[in-house]
């Protein structure tokens, strides 16, 4: 079984002879491999047909190549030959040079989101979920971690800095898995946040800070007091 999920985007325009592009999302355990090919295909408005592998497999010789072939075959009829292949996963390590190379587009890296990123994401899941209030010490959260916070606060009707005492980050559960995954990514990898080629720092800078959010209004940050500073 490949250690990775593969999803197509269908109805893209063609650029010259291109036809088909392919690219590899590497990520932290904490992202969800459905997100990053998902979310393209609702921005761009095409549709996605996602490959469940693990399903194709059969016991009978041959079958499981076949029921691939079939699944391509379908895809290639509803995009009239226009299509991109993204495939994600947690360990590229795994995977052969061989079939790295046929990613034309590159590997991207999905880091831990950073300070803005993760504003975007309170933004998103404060209003899914209709609560309000102070922002808790984020630092290392992942996406799924702000969604269980306002999700506890919710059910609970506790305030979000009362739901983020039961949060455990995956950057202190799995600290060594990810560091490894950030030092295997360092300088091999593009970045998906930023422009360019992944750099990891062993020790980057923290950006401490307080945030309010208003249920309808937009997020505040404020400077750290006296006794963050």
């Amino acid at each position: 079984m490949l250690p990775f999920a593969t999803s197509a985007f269908v109805g893209l325009p063609s650029i010259g002879k291109v036809k088909e592009w392919e690219e590899c999302l590497s990520q932290t355990p904490s992202l969800p491999s459905d997100l990053p090919t998902s979310c393209p295909s609702g921005t761009a408005g095409i549709p996605t047909i996602a490959f469940d592998l693990p399903a194709m497999e059969s016991s009978l010789v041959g079958a499981s190549t076949e029921r691939l072939r079939t699944a391509l075959q379908i895809i290639d009829a509803v995009s009239q030959g226009r299509m991109l292949f993204i495939a994600t996963c947690n360990s590229i390590a795994s995977l052969p040079p061989e079939l790295r190379r046929r990613f034309t587009l590159g590997t991207f890296f999905f880091d831990l989101p950073r300070a803005e990123e993760r504003e975007t994401i309170w933004g998103i899941y404060l209003k899914k979920y209709n609560v309000s209030g102070q922002l808790p010490n984020d630092e290392g959260w992942t996406g799924a971690e702000i969604k269980e916070c306002c999700r506890k606060a919710h059910r609970l009707g506790i305030t979000l800095m009362q739901a983020a005492r039961y949060i455990v980050p995956v950057s202190r559960s799995a600290a060594e898995q990810i560091k490894a995954l950030r030092q295997m990514a360092s300088g091999k990898f593009i970045s998906a946040s930023t422009p360019g080629v992944y750099q990891y720092q062993e020790n980057p800078p923290a950006s401490r800070r307080r945030v309010m959010r208003d249920l309808d209004g937009p997020l505040t940050v404020m400077p750290p007091s006296k006794s963050e500073a």
